[in-house]
């Protein structure tokens, strides 16, 4: 037998004399390297934790830019700022409407005189005489002031406020408040509705119940702290495709006295306390101010009764919001009469809440200098000062009740409604500029005050 060693070398052996025999040549298997179980758990967990590592990068690669992707790729459409509309009362007769020159009234009468001597008006008038009015007439109006009501209400949502809290074993619950709330404007992403500050208030999360019975999640654009309104938003993609095909943005009609002041109206949203109510009746004052701080907001009237809680709003015949109701304000004597806030001046903040734009605040209460006052009593026409609100920016400035204030900023101030509009451009946290005249023994003395404004309405960034 040969065989060769390491050194190359032919190496013949007898298998008679060697000690290795046949057999075991015969027996001989080649084995395996012996594997290295250390080495090989240590390439293991290098794999594992360099997998781990690498899902990681990518998932948080994914989460940061995949907004900016989508943003690029699909750029979202910014909202449009909302504008209201400008008050239309075209309409509406006009108390300068009910007055005709002399002409035109000894005309008018000439044509009368006419007609009343005409066969044809007698024949009109018997025909008239002869017509009554039964219970089917009755009940056709009354159904048509009904669908009046049903198509604005597509309008008005329910707004629910929820609240944790634990009772008195310190078991948790959930409490909820509701209140009915308006949509006032449509920007293109956001619906905006406006509703009662005291309803929502130190409410944890906010919900909307749409006419069909739909719900989507709603949050606060802005509050006004001077009358406690204020402006919700529901994402237009959280509303169903079937809600948005049918539901309104609530038309806003006038509420300028001489054109509601003994009008029928109608109360919807929530005006007995229920959800869904509906009144009807008449507006039987629109001329009173409301003595609220930098504002000349008016209060509606109505021969309706209501809840101490009612919401909702007061539409005309057209189905137009004239005012917003809030009970806050009713009359004392006549506790469960509605009254609302008028919605003609309640344009401008609307406009601003849904626009998160600030409000000034100087914290007076005025009214305008009458013209006989000026006349008579050789009084500074101007915007008169009946009080100020305690520590507001006004008090802490110096102004003082029985100012009249002349300027703003120099320009001239005619009157209370001047004074308001003019505050309206003044950005909320600078300083305004006031000339007052203020009585003295003497006469009126002139002054001029220096005012940081605040901002008197709040919202969440």
């Amino acid at each position: 037998m040969e065989y060769k060693n390491n050194n190359s070398e032919e190496v013949k052996l007898d298998p008679e004399k060697s000690p290795i025999k046949r057999a075991d040549f015969m027996r001989e298997k080649i084995k395996q390297r012996p594997i290295n179980k250390k080495k090989l758990l240590r390439r293991t967990l290098i794999t594992v934790t360099m997998a781990i590592v690498f899902g990681v990068v990518a998932c948080l690669t994914f989460v940061f830019l995949s907004p900016v992707i989508n943003n690029k790729l699909y750029p979202e459409e910014t909202p449009a700022p909302i504008a209201l509309t400008e008050e239309t009362v075209t309409d509406e007769m006009q108390p300068e409407d009910m007055y005709a020159d002399d002409n035109a009234i000894a005309a008018e009468a000439a044509s009368v005189a006419i007609d009343m001597a005409s066969s044809e008006l007698s024949r009109m008038q018997q025909e008239m005489s002869s017509y009554h009015i039964d219970s089917s007439d009755y009940i056709e109006m009354y159904a048509s002031l009904r669908s009046v009501a049903t198509n604005t209400a597509k309008g008005v949502v329910t707004v629910t406020s929820i609240q944790s809290d634990t009772n008195w074993i310190n078991n948790p619950y959930e409490s909820k408040g509701q209140s009915s709330g308006v949509i006032v404007a449509d920007n293109g992403a956001e619906y905006m509705i406006l509703a009662l500050t005291s309803a929502i208030s130190d409410a944890e999360s906010l919900q909307v119940t749409f006419f069909d019975g739909n719900k989507a999640d709603a949050y606060l654009k802005m509050s006004d702290s001077v009358t406690g309104l204020s402006v919700l938003a529901v994402k237009n993609t959280s509303v169903p495709d079937k809600t948005k095909e049918k539901l309104i943005v609530a038309p806003l009609g006038s509420s300028n006295s001489g054109v509601v002041t003994g009008t029928p109206v109608i109360a919807i949203g929530s005006p007995t306390g229920i959800q869904g109510s509906i009144t009807y009746g008449f507006i039987t004052s629109g001329n009173s101010a409301l003595d609220l701080a930098d504002s000349n907001y008016m209060l509606l009237t109505t021969d309706m009764n209501g809840s101490s809680n009612a919401s909702g709003a007061i539409i005309n015949l057209a189905g137009a919001v004239v005012g917003i109701i809030d009970m806050n304000y009713n009359n004392s004597s006549m506790p469960n009469a509605l009254c609302a806030v008028g919605i003609t001046e309640l344009r401008s903040l609307i406009e601003d809440l849904s626009n998160k734009k600030g409000r000034v605040y100087l914290g007076i209460h005025g009214q305008t200098v009458p013209k006989e006052l000026q006349e008579g009593e050789n009084i500074p026409a101007g915007a008169y000062v009946i009080r100020t609100d305690m520590d507001s920016p006004a008090m802490v400035a110096g102004v003082q009740s029985g100012d009249i204030i002349t300027a703003v900023n120099g320009e001239e101030v005619t009157g209370y409604d001047v004074f308001i509009s003019k505050i309206r451009s003044v950005k909320p946290g600078t300083t305004i500029s006031l000339n007052l005249m203020r009585q003295a023994a003497e006469g009126y003395l002139e002054l001029s005050i220096e005012i940081e404004t605040a901002n008197s309405a709040v919202g969440e960034e």
